[in-house]
């Protein structure tokens, strides 16, 4: 019986792996590696422009700020300059900047502001015309109105004394296009 048992011996098994396994493991590695590459790549791109939209708005509202706290008589003095009712400032007025390419810090904006007189005009009141004999309070459609001209402010023919300012804001060069923000408010002339 010994005999036979070692002619009997068995190939012994093969252990370790073959080059084409490693390979396709290798592949297998490197695409799933790609994927994964391509999804930070574009969260970081959202990211940024996150952080370029959130830097845009804090410029906004510092632009406005500076601009809404000027003397009225400083805004409309570069309406004068500009010869109009309505400006467009795009470079520096005083130490607020603007411009196509203002760069802060690593990121660059295009900051404008749009200065413009704003008619100030009040509608007639609305009074009841009496006498009517139709006159009917709970029932509005009995009421008659007196006719009355709009009143013009001040009684003067060109009634500016007041000056919107509208203020926008859009992140320049990024990796994605992202949106201008813009703000407005109204200065009004106190000190006449």
């Amino acid at each position: 019986m010994l005999r036979n048992a070692n002619m009997l011996k068995l190939r012994p098994e093969a252990s370790g792996l073959s080059l084409v396994e490693i390979m396709l493991a290798f592949l297998i590695l490197c695409t799933a590696a790609f994927g994964a590459a391509g999804v930070i790549s574009f969260g970081h791109r959202g990211t940024v422009a996150d952080f370029r939209q959130g830097e845009a708005l804090q410029i906004l509202v510092d632009r406005m700020n500076k601009l809404s706290s000027m003397p009225f008589a400083t805004l409309d003095s570069f309406l004068v300059a500009a010869g109009s009712n309505e400006a467009t400032i795009n470079s520096n007025i005083e130490d607020i900047v603007f411009g196509d390419a203002v760069v802060i810090e690593k990121n660059t904006y295009r900051i404008r502001a749009v200065l413009k007189r704003q008619t100030v005009a009040f509608r007639s009141l609305m009074e009841l015309a009496f006498p009517n004999p139709d006159y009917r309070p709970a029932s509005p459609s009995t009421w008659l109105f007196q006719n009355r001209a709009a009143e013009v402010f001040n009684g003067v023919a060109n009634p500016y004394v007041v000056i919107k300012i509208t203020v926008m804001v859009k992140p320049m060069g990024g990796l994605t296009d992202e949106h201008e923000v813009q703000a407005i408010t109204f200065v009004a002339d106190m000190e006449t």
